[in-house]
């Protein structure tokens, strides 16, 4: 059966830990093992703490349980963004080494299954999904 959330707010750092707190428990309710909702959740974090730090304008957060896996977008209209552009982060490198930022999404990418990005209709909006 499938289960739906959804949330729109302004992106406002005052209101996000709300948000994630509403997302976790709407996740746990709904069945997501506790081994998978940690990595969902740092998902969750990563996305929606850049867009209400550098994006700003409002956000919206679908979410859809089905069949063991969740899809969730995280739209807003802040400036154009496409955070998969950047290239990986050199984790090979020292902290001294390394570029600042990229390495919040890279973590994204690389404990979801599947992420994408588009802009449409004036509006950021990433996807993901992680099957559990």
């Amino acid at each position: 059966m499938a289960a739906d959330f959804a949330r729109s707010m302004a992106a406002d750092a005052a209101r996000l830990p709300a948000l994630l707190d509403a997302i976790e428990a709407w996740l746990g309710d709904n069945g997501v093992p506790m081994a998978k909702l940690a990595p969902v959740m740092i998902a969750f974090d990563e996305i929606l703490s850049n867009i209400v730090n550098y994006g700003g304008g409002t956000l919206d957060v679908a979410i859809t349980l089905d069949d063991g896996a969740m899809q969730a977008t995280v739209a807003d209209d802040g400036p154009r963004f496409d955070p998969l552009a950047r290239p990986a982060p050199d984790t090979d490198a020292t902290i001294d080494d390394r570029a600042i930022g990229g390495l919040g999404i890279h973590l994204v990418r690389e404990m979801m299954d599947e992420v994408a990005y588009a802009y449409e209709n004036g509006r950021n909006r990433l996807t993901f999904r992680k099957t559990f």
